[in-house]
């Protein structure tokens, strides 16, 4: 059981891997474009992409403020998404909902990432401890059920 405290972006990116990594059954990401978590980095995105093809059953829910960068930013996750859209879902989040501030990663209910505000790196760190991990992962459960509009990866959803 681990639960720390980081102030700085390269910690937080280093906890996304070590989540990343932890990850066996579920991934949730909320966040405003991935830039910060550094998702558009190929090791990132190796763990990502390693989590969900390792496990048949394993999924990943990622809600975004914004959608609008992600084929320039992250194209590999575009492709991704393309290709495993029945185990990855990416939604931008509803216009009542863009005001909210802060950043969650919850892997299996038991390891999470938030940061409470985006503009500044420090953030919570929790390994394998549901029930600290719990309370992000019911903010998530409430964010994903406000539904959103769905990311379609390529122009007009067409492959």
């Amino acid at each position: 059981m681990t639960y720390t405290i980081h102030e700085s972006w390269n910690e937080l990116q280093a906890n996304f891997k070590q989540i990343l990594t932890r990850a066996k059954q579920e991934l949730c990401i909320f966040d405003d474009d991935l830039t910060h978590l550094g998702l558009q980095q190929a090791e990132c995105f190796g763990l990502l992409q390693s989590f969900l093809l390792q496990n048949p059953r394993a999924v990943a829910r990622i809600v975004l403020r914004r959608t609008d960068r992600l084929h320039q930013d992250h194209p590999r996750l575009v492709r991704f998404v393309a290709k495993q859209s029945h185990r990855i879902e990416v939604r931008r989040i509803p216009g009542a909902l863009q005001a909210l501030r802060d950043a969650i990663v919850v892997a299996d209910r038991q390891h999470a990432l938030a940061l409470p505000e985006l503009t500044h790196p420090r953030s919570v760190f929790i390994l394998d401890d549901p029930a600290e991990s719990m309370p992000y992962a019911q903010r998530f459960s409430e964010i994903w059920a406000e539904q959103g509009t769905l990311f379609a990866p390529t122009t007009l959803g067409l492959y």
